[in-house]
């Protein structure tokens, strides 16, 4: 094994059936709100990293015109076979090819924490496909009180994980992953990682550790999101249930791919009690590109 590179793309394992029930699961998210209230009937929307593609099937069917760009091939094909005619192609956010001011409005839903050299350059090529008065939404992981939490819980669970003694306790085979390759991994993320950005790790018994994401304060996104020429319009904060799943797991509710997380009576405790801004698991920024014509 010779990889060493942070990974950029995000796989997503589902069947066209799951596909369908993403699809419909969109109608009772609390984002659907948010875009009908910021992007105007019939608008043209490019979701930029776009993953499984729901939204653009969502949006489509509500009378939007839509693209879709997404860098996981599998993801773009089990779209494209079940609709074929909805755009959506195989490509990078940092170099898209499409026109300037190309559309009306730009969604980018847990996507830009992933790039390890940062969102300045996918922001920048946002900006440039959108028209001037164009609205932006995009979301990433809060770097709230409650991550600190689940840093603390991957760091123990992944070295555990890793441990084939215990593996064998619980029945499960051992890893096979190179260990000098996960630390040589590791430096390479230690040096092109943002500082001062909290990151959170994957790990699988195939290959150990891996940068999987950034996770942001709202001044971090809102200033990066303004020295790309943007100019904030509002914050939000979503998806309480699911940092509180992340966390605590079936102690605080359940959860499965196609339905949302679920809260028991200690997770409804323990989101009653605590600060909002503590339990988020996203942020959500709508921003507008500034119309010159009015300055």
């Amino acid at each position: 094994m010779s990889d060493v590179t942070p990974t950029r793309t995000v796989e997503f394992d589902f069947t066209q059936a799951d596909l369908t029930e993403l699809v419909a699961g969109c109608a009772a998210d609390p984002l659907a709100a948010i875009i009908h209230r910021r992007i105007a009937p019939g608008s043209h929307v490019l979701e930029a990293g776009a993953g499984s593609g729901k939204w653009l099937k969502a949006l489509a069917d509500q009378g939007f015109a839509v693209d879709g760009i997404e860098i996981n091939a599998a993801n773009v094909e089990r779209f494209r076979a079940a609709w074929p005619d909805i755009p959506f192609i195989q490509g990078d956010v940092e170099r898209m090819h499409y026109g300037d001011a190309a559309f009306d409005a730009i969604l980018s839903l847990g996507v830009v924490e992933h790039l390890i050299d940062g969102p300045e350059g996918a922001l920048a090529e946002m900006h440039r496909v959108l028209r001037p008065g164009g609205t932006m939404i995009l979301t990433v992981p809060d770097a709230n009180a409650s991550f600190r939490l689940e840093r603390a819980k991957d760091h123990v669970l992944h070295r555990l994980y890793g441990w084939d003694t215990l593996r064998r306790l619980l029945g499960k085979p051992p890893t096979t992953y190179s260990r000098n390759t996960e630390r040589q991994r590791l430096d390479a993320i230690g040096r092109r990682r943002r500082a001062g950005v909290p990151v959170k790790f994957s790990f699988a018994p195939d290959h150990g550790r891996r940068f999987y994401e950034y996770r942001f304060t709202a001044a971090q996104i809102a200033g990066l999101i303004g020295a790309a020429g943007f100019e904030t319009i509002a914050v939000e904060r979503l998806y309480h249930a699911d940092r509180l799943y992340q966390i605590f797991g079936r102690m605080a509710g359940t959860a499965g791919m196609n339905r949302p997380v679920s809260l028991n009576p200690l997770g409804r405790l323990l989101l009653s009690s605590l600060p909002p801004n503590w339990t988020d698991h996203m942020i959500l920024v709508v921003a507008r590109r500034p119309d010159q014509r009015h300055g």
